[in-house]
């Protein structure tokens, strides 16, 4: 009876955060989660999930990692979960729903918050990108430097970086990342291989949410 007390007790634990709505339209709706169980901490990230509906690994572990890191760790991580629900199945229009969610409540949001970074999570098929990987496709100063030093560490992840001899084409990139880079949060875009086991990407997720924390923390 103790041990099923304590392991409710736990349970309980790992789910508290401050949930909200942020809000919805025709096309979805954006809550936000915050998980801070050991008093205000000066290490404060964001995670966006959802902004891509079809991409179900990522929306499906990543909160999960989030829940697991926060109760371990003296850090605050806020999600970020978006929900289309107009044409989430249709390639085109799910992701362009979705990337409009974030534009409209998700962006607004971090401006008022200090995050040191938010991490952008989807799922790729296979010969988009190679493996576990992360991406700073606004390559501003800030997200290049964390990214670069995250890399140093996390070796077994590759690293992205855009050319900025051209004008970004990708309308994620310039309806998401820039703007929310914008906010003067470093970004990066994380990117889970779809065809990868949950647990795969469960620790996967966990080290680069680990040694994020860490590299912001050296600062």
């Amino acid at each position: 009876m103790i041990m099923l007390l304590l392991i409710v007790g736990v349970i309980i634990f790992v789910n508290l955060s401050a949930h909200s709505s942020i809000g919805s339209d025709s096309t979805g709706y954006v809550t936000k989660d915050v998980y801070s169980h050991y008093g205000q901490s000066n290490t404060k990230i964001a995670v966006i999930t959802g902004v891509h509906p079809r991409e179900t690994l990522s929306s499906t572990v990543v909160p999960y990692v989030i829940k697991f890191y926060a109760l371990t760790h003296n850090v605050e991580i806020t999600n970020y979960l978006v929900t289309v629900q107009d044409n989430p199945t249709n390639f085109d229009i799910g992701r362009a729903n979705g990337q409009a969610l974030v534009a409209k409540y998700i962006t607004p949001d971090i401006k008022k918050s200090n995050e040191s970074l938010v991490i952008i999570c989807h799922d790729h098929e296979k010969g988009y990108g190679d493996g576990f990987y992360i991406a700073t496709p606004s390559m501003d100063s800030k997200s290049v430097t964390l990214g670069t030093a995250v890399h140093s560490l996390l070796t077994n992840f590759n690293y992205y970086q855009r050319s900025t001899d051209e004008k970004a084409q990708s309308s994620s990139i310039n309806q998401v990342d820039i703007p929310i880079a914008s906010t003067g949060a470093g970004v990066f875009v994380y990117e889970i291989p779809e065809w990868y086991g949950y647990w795969d990407a469960f620790w996967n997720t966990y080290s680069l949410i680990d040694t994020s924390v860490k590299v912001i923390q050296s600062k």
